[in-house]
């Protein structure tokens, strides 16, 4: 299909193919189009999913087959890019081919053909006549049902999301402290009992908004309000200004990460995972899990017989999962798309609705996973995860606040004696240079300038050292051999050294 509709892009003949009248002109500046169609595609998506899935499959969690674990070789960076590159491939053309095909169709046989924008007549090549009888009716149905699937999957995600957040901000959630909860109030001691799958002990209270089915239900309800608000007023006023206020905060949050983060370091991470991207995009996309589905070796069926290999259920948890939730919402937004792009040709079509979200896709899983797993690897290397799986909250301390259950995965939580205690940090073996990048990264430098033979000759010479940390096992490396106990006695650099 990606092939396919490059190709229609491409050549001429159907490229040109205006979905409208050969003089009509588009509704909607290209920034607004665009922005309308992104925002009805993915946008929940992206905000959900932008850290958690790369950090998940770079951690290896649930059995993906492409980490050093599963491969039985391997390192930590290739483990990192093809994290990035899973991502890429769930969210990029793949993702975006039931959208482009669907909307295409409806524009034409709409705008081209003159029949009513309904999936129904996406099939009248196929069927014919038939599309005003028992098979049309089944497809339109089916496209119902599937849109409903779609949509409660995207605001099941997006009101959990906001659930957790709106809670955070109740409870004034920082570094591991609840600082709007009262402090030593014992009944508050588990402020958040009340969430689902929880139960307060006795004695004990919830605090505020808690993370369960009833809030959700609420969230979803205002969302569903204003969603309606926006229908109403119409495509050209309400979806319009909502889709661009929903778009520039995104590519404000988007840009904030990139600049204020490590800028080169995403730059760096989006161009090498395209690479991976390009090289394997047909193997990935033809992965089936084969061997894997056979299960393990003692079940009887040929199953992996060395220990490593991926998860059974990977495939179906992730990719399977993803192309359902792309497929469902392809007739509501194939419909939306094809009413936004009224007047645009073909290409155009092709080309906004398949490559430049795709592009878009790329950077904003980039920047957000590769800041993601850069951090959790920050965590992982200073023994911070190590100390937050052992769960223990006795040792957090805060000088104010609540401190919460979620304290142990955070470092601000550890005064910096029980941080040296738990063996948590780093123990580089230079002085950090303060001018590269905030103090880290980078070993201090100094300029050593000496004497050496070179050819016969003592000449001056200055070369950069690393500046080490004075620990016991500390060496300068401007000192002079042992056996120069004093100044050499023969030589070209007789009593000069």
């Amino acid at each position: 299909w990606i092939a396919v509709l490059i190709y229609i892009m491409v050549v001429a003949k159907y490229g040109n193919l205006k979905l409208g009248r050969d003089d009509e002109q588009p509704d909607y500046s290209f920034v607004t189009w665009f922005s309308m169609l992104f925002s009805a595609g993915i946008a929940i998506g992206l905000f959900y999913y932008s850290v958690a899935e790369p950090v998940w499959h770079y951690k290896g969690w649930g059995g993906a087959r492409f980490t050093k674990g599963s491969r039985g070789y391997g390192n930590e960076n290739e483990d990192a890019t093809h994290a990035i590159m899973i991502t890429w491939f769930h969210w990029g053309l793949h993702g975006w081919i039931p959208y482009t095909t669907m909307g295409a169709v409806l524009a034409i046989m709409s705008y081209r053909r003159g029949f009513p924008m309904t999936v129904r007549y996406c099939f009248w090549p196929l069927i014919g006549e038939r599309c005003y009888g028992w098979m049309g009716d089944c497809i339109d149905t089916l496209s119902i049902i599937t849109t409903i699937f779609g949509v409660c999957t995207s605001l099941g995600l997006g009101a959990m999301q906001i659930n957790a957040g709106l809670q955070r901000m109740d409870h004034g959630f920082y570094r591991g402290v609840d600082y709007a909860i009262p402090a030593g109030e014992a009944k508050y001691a588990d402020p958040t009992c009340g969430g689902t799958g929880r139960d307060c002990a006795a004695g004990l209270e919830s605090y505020g908004i808690q993370v369960n089915v009833p809030t959700q239900i609420v969230i979803i309800i205002v969302i569903t309000f204003v969603a309606t608000l926006s229908v109403i007023s119409g495509v050209s006023r309400g979806i319009v200004n909502l889709s661009r206020f929903t778009f520039c905060l995104g590519m404000g949050l988007l840009l904030m990460v990139m600049f204020l983060g490590e800028t080169y370091f995403c730059l760096d991470a989006i161009v090498q995972t395209f690479g991976y991207y390009m090289w394997y995009i047909l193997k990935v996309g033809f992965h089936t899990d084969a061997f894997e589905r056979l299960g393990l070796k003692d079940l009887g069926l040929g199953g992996e017989t060395s220990g490593a290999g991926g998860s059974a259920t990977w495939l179906s948890g992730w990719t399977i999962f993803y192309w359902g939730w792309w497929i469902s919402w392809g007739p509501f937004c194939g419909t939306f798309l094809a009413k936004i792009s009224k007047g645009r040709t073909l290409r155009q079509f092709i080309m906004a609705t398949l490559i430049i979200p795709s592009i878009y896709s790329f950077i904003w899983f980039g920047v957000f996973g590769a800041e993601g797993i850069r951090m959790q690897r920050l965590a992982d290397g200073g023994n911070l995860c190590a100390q937050a799986y052992k769960a223990d909250v006795t040792q957090c301390s805060a000088s104010s606040g609540q401190i919460s259950s979620k304290c142990v995965a955070y470092a601000a939580s550890y005064s910096t004696e029980k941080k040296k205690e738990l063996n948590m940090g780093w123990n580089p073996t230079c002085v950090l240079d303060p001018a590269y990048h905030g103090g880290y990264g980078k070993c201090k430098e100094a300029k050593w300038t000496h004497h050496t033979v070179v050819g016969g000759n003592c000449v001056k010479t200055s070369k950069w050292v690393q500046v080490p940390c004075k620990t016991a096992s500390y060496s300068d490396p401007t000192a002079p051999p042992a056996a120069w106990a004093s100044a050499p006695t023969e030589g070209p650099c007789k009593d000069i050294v």
